[in-house]
Parts: structure tokens; sequence; C-alpha cells
């Protein structure tokens, strides 16, 4: 399962942003490649191990759409894209509706 939801931030504040709730979660960064904007991080919790894919799409200037997708031991997933989608709200300004879509 991933979301998507789109943001009116440029994608290199995006990703600041992004470095910050990894941060706060004390998860741990697996990739980061700005340029094919992917971000991949895993975050351990009560001996549970999780990742989470964003995928950060510039789709006009200013503007992205980001993708979020959990992998791993986390068992109910669309509470987590939604956790994950909740706090870059509180970082950032909002933005559209969170779409939930079954892989």
């Amino acid at each position: 399962m991933h979301g998507k939801k789109s943001y009116s931030q440029s994608k290199r504040d995006i990703f600041v942003i992004l470095y910050d709730v990894i941060e706060l979660q004390k998860g741990e960064m697996i990739v980061s490649d700005t340029r094919s904007g992917k971000l991949l991080y895993s975050l351990t919790m009560y001996d549970y191990v999780w990742e989470l894919l964003y995928d950060i799409a510039e789709i006009d200037t200013g503007k992205c759409e980001i993708s979020i997708q959990v992998t791993g031991e986390r068992f109910n997933k669309k509470a987590e894209i939604l956790r994950q989608f909740a706090l870059l709200d509180s970082m950032l300004n909002g933005g559209a509706d969170v779409k939930l879509i079954e892989n």
C-alpha cells in the first residue's frame, strides 16, 4: 500500500523537512537520492522494523507530489502512511487529501 499527496513546496524544501522527520523519529537513513527524488529510511519500535520509501516528484515549479510506501513488519500500513503525512502536514502547509492505493 502507498499514499500520495501534493504540497506547494519545492523538492529541496521537502527533503530538508524529511531529514527533520527522520531525526525526530530516530530513524536510520538507508538511501537519499535528491536527484531522482527517492528517500528510504527504517524505523524500529518495540523490536519491529519497517521501512518508508518516499518518492518526491516535482509536478510544477514549487509544487511536488509525494508518495509514501511502507514495507516490513508494520502491521497497520495505512495508519503508518497517514501518520507520516500528518507529520509532514504539521511541518508544511497541509496540501490535498491523501489518496490510498492498494498494490
